[in-house]
């Protein structure tokens, strides 16, 4: 489509000529002839028609399809490509040093206790963690009796504690 570049200019008269012109070209102000007697004799017939063709079972599939099935479709597509590409990894854990340490055997981690610059010069004690070397009684009584050292379990134990263990081995009673 060109636009013209140059106005032309249309008087007040040829203007009114012009939409005279048009007007009676539409048809004016004629009362307009309605529709012939055979269109008024054939209306239910046809509206009949149409509305068994809408409720057909082609008819009713073709717009449940179009209406439910494919959006439904596309709904699930954009979720499942979502979730695929833009929903962020899971968070990788990863271990600390405590994890790690927990997970040595014990001769290790009596190794660790004496000097963990041996391990790594940058490694201390305060990134080890004060939860690793905190054992119960029970397991330390453990760990003597499978390493097989009972004199540094006997001088662990005070007077008193020494004397509870003669009585109860002296009673009998295990």
């Amino acid at each position: 489509m060109n636009y013209r570049t140059d106005r032309i200019q249309i008087t007040d008269g040829e203007e009114e000529r012009l939409a005279s012109e048009i007007r009676a070209l539409a048809g004016g102000d004629a009362p307009r002839p309605g529709p012939p007697d055979a269109y008024w004799q054939n209306l239910v017939v046809r509206v009949n028609g149409r509305i068994d063709r809408a409720t057909s079972g082609r008819a009713l599939s073709i717009s449940w399809a179009a209406r439910v099935a494919i959006p439904g479709v596309v709904a699930i597509v954009s979720f499942l490509v979502g979730l695929h590409y833009y929903a962020p990894d899971a968070m990788h854990h990863e271990p600390s040093v405590a994890e790690v340490l927990l997970s040595l055997p014990p001769s290790s981690i009596d190794s660790l206790l004496a000097d963990p610059s041996r391990v790594d010069p940058s490694l201390s004690v305060e990134d080890v963690g004060p939860d690793v070397f905190v054992f119960s009684r029970d397991q330390i009584a453990e760990y003597f009796m499978d390493n097989g050292n009972p004199a540094d379990a006997v001088d662990g134990i005070s007077d008193r504690e020494a004397n509870t263990v003669f009585a109860v081995l002296a009673s009998g009673n295990k």
